[in-house]
């Protein structure tokens, strides 16, 4: 796997000229590469890797100031999206509910996100669209306040259907992973830390077919979660360790 790192805010200056545009130029003259790992600072980066020959071969991105729509084009494995600030250029903004996301598969090979530090990022509905994810992570986003939201009728297939890893950390305002339970036959472990509006868990007895999930959590959290009937809550206070 080849791993490089493109960036253009911190000198202001474009990937289409200098040392970065030879580099873009040698990679894609490299007729035996598979596999690149990238880290992007900047929209225009991801823009020119867009327009390039590398994203076919393209399996994680990295990117510190995110431009979603560039990057649906794009098929990831992995997503890290990592981000300080106020500047008003985050998804937020934008509507992934629109027929660009909803008409191109281009989250099928999505399989580990993690979001961390978005600090104007509401929710994640856009990972209904991505079927085949296994890890997800997300940390420190003040205002997220679901994760995902219900689409249209039909629209909002099986989410979490191959997850098997939960984290979420210090999300001051959520309340809520799902608006009803979910069928996660995968899941091995879910991570609660700092997420003291959430009263619910999207499980219920038949959610994860028993495949031995473990909730670690803090103590008086899971004390005040709320379940959807007595066997749920029999099925998985004995899961949660404190944390």
């Amino acid at each position: 796997m080849y791993s490089c790192d493109f960036s253009d805010e911190l000198t202001n200056c474009s990937v289409l000229s200098g040392g970065n545009e030879d580099l873009l130029e040698e990679l894609e003259s490299l007729k035996q590469l598979h596999d690149l790992s990238i880290t992007l600072e900047s929209a225009t980066a991801l823009l020119r890797i867009c327009d390039s020959k590398l994203q076919s071969c393209l399996l994680s991105c990295e990117s510190v100031t995110p431009s979603y729509k560039a990057a649906l084009e794009i098929t990831l494995e992995s997503l890290e999206i990592d981000y300080v600030g106020e500047e008003k250029k985050l998804l937020a903004s934008y509507n992934l509910h629109n027929s660009m996301v909803r008409s191109h598969k281009c989250f099928n090979s999505l399989k580990h996100v993690r979001i961390d530090s978005c600090p104007i990022l509401k929710d994640l509905t856009w990972l209904i669209f991505a079927p085949n994810l296994i890890h997800l992570g997300v940390v420190f986003c003040p205002k997220m306040e679901k994760v995902l939201m219900p689409l249209g009728e039909g629209e909002n297939g099986s989410p979490f259907a191959k997850l098997e890893l939960l984290i979420l950390i210090d999300l001051p305002e959520l309340k809520s992973i799902y608006w009803k339970a979910l069928r996660v036959p995968h899941l091995k472990e879910i991570r609660v830390r700092s997420i003291p509006q959430l009263k619910k868990l999207p499980l219920n007895s038949n959610s994860t077919a028993g495949c031995g999930t473990v909730i670690y959590g803090e103590k008086y959290w899971a004390n005040e979660l709320e379940w959807e009937d007595e066997g749920s809550r029999h099925a998985f206070l004995p899961c949660f360790i404190s944390w």
